[in-house]
This record gives structure tokens, sequence and C-alpha cells, in this order.
């Protein structure tokens, strides 16, 4: 399904990039659009938008919760892993269709689909048994290796755009959005402010 709708949406960006088109760069943020720097194109009717951002979250301070035995059936020693620093990679193409303009912005709808790749730290420590709990052992240091993950986002929705003057123009949206889960998220905003060149 993400094939086809990444193959549907470049068939319908070949017949954008004719004529006259309004362009914009900005930022945009959200789960369709993904989040980051972000090129938007308009000819006539037919639009589309590619947004793509770096960003480094959390550190590598951790704290873990102390478990019961219990939890790990009694075993003498466990090892436990949470994630640090992560870097986020992300990539949103849309397509959009104007369905009014006027002086004072435009009315669309949109459809696309964006990814994240994370590149996750995992820092992990190991446990001891102490009475009925497990207690860190300060006699091994902590270890760390990077782990990858990838998810993405399918949807579409409605949006609009309003005419701030000076060329600028706030984009505010609705979808319905379909994650890698098979979860349906509804109605999660998004928004984005752009300077187009007219």
């Amino acid at each position: 399904m993400r094939n086809v709708m990444l193959v549907l949406l470049i068939c319908l960006m070949a017949q954008v990039i004719v004529a006259k088109p309004a362009r914009g760069l900005g930022l945009h943020f959200g789960t369709v659009s993904a989040n980051g720097f972000s090129y938007r194109q308009f000819n006539m009717s037919n639009g589309f938008q590619i947004t793509a951002g770096v960003i480094s979250l959390g550190d590598d301070v951790v704290y873990y919760n102390i478990p019961s035995t219990a939890d790990y059936n009694n075993a003498p020693r466990i090892i436990l892993s949470e994630d640090g620093r992560r870097v986020n990679t992300n990539l949103g193409l849309n397509y959009l269709y104007s369905l009014a303009n006027n002086p004072s912005g435009r009315f669309y709808v949109f459809g696309g689909a964006s990814t994240i790749l994370s590149r996750v730290k995992q820092i992990k420590q190991e446990f001891y048994m102490v009475g009925n709990f497990y207690t860190a052992d300060l006699s091994k240091p902590r270890t760390s290796d990077w782990e990858n993950r990838v998810s993405y986002y399918v949807g579409m929705g409605l949006g609009f755009e309003l005419n701030l003057g000076r060329n600028f123009v706030w984009a505010i949206e609705m979808p319905i959005t379909l994650n890698d889960k098979g979860d349906v998220m509804m109605y999660v905003p998004q928004s984005g402010l752009y300077y187009f060149f007219k």
C-alpha cells in the first residue's frame, strides 16, 4: 500500500510541474506532512508539498524502574534496556488539490505519506537480586548500542491556506491518518508557515 501511494503521488506531481506555479518555502509540522523544512507548489488547482527534517531528542541520562524479582521468574541476574538519545529523520510527500481560491486564502483537499527513521541509543544496565527486588550492579558499566526504527503514516484530509500579507501564508490541515501499526488517528491537526514567491 505504501508503494502504491508513493507511485500515485509521483504521477500526480508530474502533472503539477507545468505552467506558472506558485512556489513557497517554509516549515510544516504534522503526521502526514512530516516535520521540518517544506517546499510547496501550486499550478492552478493541483499542487504538491515535500517536507524533510532531522532532529535529535533526549539524552543519555536514563532512570530504570526497579522491577520485582517476580517479574523475571526470580532470575538471579537480569539486563534492562532503556532508550537514551534518538535522532529522527522525517520525509513527507503530499498531493494538494484546490477546491476554492480567493484573495483571503485557499481551501483544498490533500493526501500523502510520511516516514520517520529513528536511530535510538539503547542503554543497558545489569541488575542482581536483593530480596524481592533487583538492584543495579555498579561494578558492571552500562553498555549501549544503536537501534534503527522505521515508522510511516498515510492519510488524507482538508486544508486551509490563509493569506497573511507580504507573501506569507499559514496552512492549517485536518487529516485522518493511518500509521504503520494499523491505528487510525483522526483529527490530529497539521500546520505550516510559508513564504510564497509570487
